[in-house]
């Protein structure tokens, strides 16, 4: 029998306090993943799934849902989440850079979404996120759309729910009656950008002329993941390194015109494209260079916990001060 952990994306954070996710008026994150992931809870076990949750509950902060995949040894990981009120229509999963399988698990529930519940998606994100990272299993972490945006797909939540676990059927292989399985092949994708001087390692940016970060954003995932970044890059703010709070306030823009100083980029504090793509080769740079000292990380321009870790070994093995920020002296160190 198959076995899966299904997780309401936020809920009780890691210190007891309630997280809501992404707001909206009288819209949460929370609020609209548990209808969904009850409604696929349903779908699953009539087909035989093993399936393990923190719904209704939502009692388990995303630390305490990873520990408890891994402990008993189940065999899918997949928490629903959706994105903030700035973010653009459609799906946007997130899997590890180096898991096929990952990869594979999203694009059959991005299939099946796409197919049943007529929305569109952003792509799929390879980054080294947390409960992507820290998971033993296949494991997807998969936006379902834009608070806003999407807002009317969402509240369809027991269509959406169904949609998402016969993704999931899919990839399992299990057949089921009453809906014809999800198409296998994928939407045509946006070919890659090439790599060029501004850009070495062709990276795609999540940013638009539409989608930016600018003070008072947030809250979003993705300035969580700004603020992270920058962190490890020694990026801070006015007064030390940004608190990891996803909300893109005036240290968050302070550390935002450093890197476009750095860079030699136009020094308006709006994180977008240029800025990103700036900030990711950084990162990448360090990734590459610690690849090159024996560490295996991919080199995918984000700041996760292997990344991060990484750092750290190479930091306390070479006498530096093991903080997970590549300074001057790491840096140096690295051979960058």
């Amino acid at each position: 029998m198959a076995s899966i952990f299904l997780a309401v994306g936020h809920g009780v954070s890691t210190n007891g306090n309630w997280d809501s996710g992404c707001v909206d008026g009288n819209y949460t994150e929370a609020g609209l993943m548990q209808p969904i992931v009850g409604a696929a809870i349903e779908i699953l076990r009539q087909y035989g799934v093993d399936v393990h949750t923190d719904y209704p509950e939502n009692d388990m902060n995303i630390s305490a849902c990873v520990e408890y995949a891994n402990n008993h040894g189940l065999d899918l990981y997949v928490s629903l989440h959706c994105d903030w009120n700035q973010a653009p229509s459609g799906t946007y999963p997130i899997v590890h850079p180096n898991s096929n399988s990952g990869y594979q698990l999203a694009q059959c529930i991005n299939a099946s979404v796409m197919l049943r519940m007529g929305i569109g998606t952003r792509g799929i994100l390879k980054r080294d996120d947390w409960e992507v990272t820290d998971t033993d299993m296949t494991a997807c972490i998969f936006e379902t759309g834009s608070i806003r945006a999407d807002i009317n797909t969402l509240l369809n939540a027991s269509a959406y729910g169904q949609a998402v676990a016969y993704g999931i059927l899919d990839y399992l292989g299990i057949a089921y009656d009453g809906n014809a399985p999800a198409p296998s092949p994928e939407p045509t994708p946006t070919p890659d950008p090439q790599p060029s001087n501004d850009n070495p390692y062709g990276f795609t940016s999540i940013f638009s002329s539409s989608y930016y970060l600018s003070y008072g954003d947030g809250p979003d995932e993705n300035i969580r993941q700004f603020q992270r970044d920058c962190n490890f890059c020694g990026y801070w703010g006015e007064n030390g390194p940004l608190t990891e709070d996803a909300l893109y306030g005036s240290e968050s823009q302070y550390a935002c015109e450093c890197i476009q100083r750095f860079h030699g980029l136009t020094v308006d504090g709006e994180y977008g494209i240029k800025t990103d793509i700036a900030l990711m080769t950084e990162i990448a740079r360090i990734q590459e260079a610690l690849k090159c000292h024996g560490y295996d990380v991919a080199i995918d321009g984000g700041a996760g916990p292997i990344t991060i870790a990484a750092l750290k070994d190479f930091q306390a093995k070479n006498g530096l001060e093991a903080d997970g920020i590549c300074g001057d002296l790491t840096r140096a160190a690295l051979g960058i």
